[in-house]
């Protein structure tokens, strides 16, 4: 909650030209905690009504970890200068993926 507060105040009160590399950095990062606490809070959701589980264990955690990378991704191949939409997307998306199928196997 507090990382949205810190994400929504940037957004409306900076600029990238302000803010610097650390104010760069600290976006990003805000970006992930955020999405991180919603993922968290979906998987947990989705837990819960498919497999009645009333816990969540490691891997639950682990899946919401790298789902909430995803937009982080996007994120960084729209600010390198990837101007290809779809190369971003799916760049992203393979990326995720693999990494998912990783958790999966351990």
């Amino acid at each position: 909650m507090v990382s949205a507060i810190v994400l929504v105040s940037m957004l409306f009160f900076t600029n990238p030209a302000s803010l610097g590399p650390v104010g760069i950095l600290v976006f990003f990062v805000t970006v992930y905690i955020t999405m991180l606490g919603v993922m968290a809070t979906i998987i947990r959701a989705f837990m819960k009504v498919v497999y009645r589980k009333i816990e969540a264990d490691w891997k639950e955690y682990a899946y919401a970890a790298v789902l909430a990378f995803w937009p982080v991704m996007i994120l960084f191949f729209t600010s390198a200068g990837v101007s290809n939409m779809l190369v971003s997307v799916v760049g992203s998306t393979i990326f995720v993926a693999l990494d998912m199928f990783l958790i999966k196997k351990v």
